[in-house]
């Protein structure tokens, strides 16, 4: 058995696209789950995908993060609010589908 990776129910959908889509889906993870993730290891999707993590990459700030315009000011603040305004890093983590 894998170890579970937890995304929010409401984005379950939009992952699963970009994964369909693209093949790969990024997410940021902040404060008590920085080091979660490991590159090249496999964890358990809540829709029953087994994911692997192909890369993790650390910031110090918000405004460095890719795709940064794409974000809206709550998702933006949210990431501030649990990495930059803790003077913690965030990981901003590339998985895709292991097949």
């Amino acid at each position: 058995m894998f170890e579970k990776i937890s995304f929010p129910e409401y984005e379950y959908g939009s992952i699963q696209n970009y994964l369909k889509k693209l093949g790969y889906c990024y997410t940021t993870r902040v404060y008590k789950e920085l080091g979660k993730y490991k590159v090249g290891e496999l964890y358990a999707a809540p829709w029953g995908d087994v994911l692997i993590i192909d890369e993790v990459r650390i910031y110090w700030k918000v405004s460095d993060r890719p795709f940064y315009n794409e974000m809206n000011d709550d998702e933006k603040a949210e990431i501030r609010k649990y990495s930059e305004d803790m003077g913690l890093p965030y990981e901003f983590i590339k998985f895709s589908v292991y097949e």
